[in-house]
């Protein structure tokens, strides 16, 4: 599937050299503070840049617009997630216990903060508005599906054709959902409990036998 691009969400510019690069993370870095803090639509480029302690000129050499930050930041989210999800997948051989396996992925998208902030999930409920984010959410949603149904076959479990797709949907649909409550959960005993509560769930997901039984 071809990458998506789209001028109008465009960095205008690249960072090269340091000086550059660590004003873009911090452009980026404060936008999505913001996020956590309020949904998309509140948020301008002049709050951005009065947080960041930088003009809105300076702001506008990188971005022409809050959605193109938007979209670098989705981007940066949905790679790293391929990214964890292959990195998990290259320590499992298929011989272990798929449990293991989920707890791994599980731990490792719930657990890093530049994977599962609350600010990820306030970008991603913009997704819907923006013709650009949707059509990158949907280019990301088939390498998902794609490597979830190998995940099943890596394990052994004999999917029927015809059930791979809808499976692989539903597994990625409640982990979004559990990555969700556990970025929004408190510290301490409370947190604990709810990502016992989504391991629990995660299980019966990916047990596709358990799924089937009569």
């Amino acid at each position: 599937m071809p990458v998506v691009t789209d001028k109008a969400v465009s960095q205008r510019k690249v960072a090269k050299q340091r000086r550059s690069k660590a004003k873009l993370e911090l452009i980026m870095d404060t936008t999505l503070k913001l996020l956590s803090e309020g949904p998309a639509d509140r948020i301008t480029t002049n709050e951005i840049a009065r947080r960041a302690g930088i003009s809105v000129g300076s702001l506008y050499q990188y971005f022409p617009k809050k959605e193109a930050i938007y979209y670098e930041l989705f981007r940066r989210w949905l790679a790293r997630t391929l990214e964890v999800l292959d990195s998990v997948d290259a320590d499992f051989n298929g011989s272990e216990d798929l449990r293991d396996c989920v707890d791994a992925i599980f731990e490792r998208l719930s657990g890093e903060g530049d994977l599962n902030a609350p600010g990820h999930w306030q970008l991603r409920r913009a997704m819907g508005g923006s013709k650009e984010l949707a059509a990158l959410e949907a280019q990301h949603l088939d390498q998902i599906l794609q490597r979830l149904i190998r995940l099943q076959e890596k394990f052994g479990r004999t999917i029927p054709a015809d059930l791979a797709h809808p499976l692989a949907y539903l597994q990625n649909q409640v982990s979004i959902a559990c990555l969700n409550v556990a970025a929004n959960a408190s510290d301490g005993a409370e947190r604990d409990r709810i990502l016992g509560w989504c391991r629990k769930t995660l299980y019966l997901v990916y047990d596709f036998d358990s799924l089937s039984a009569a």
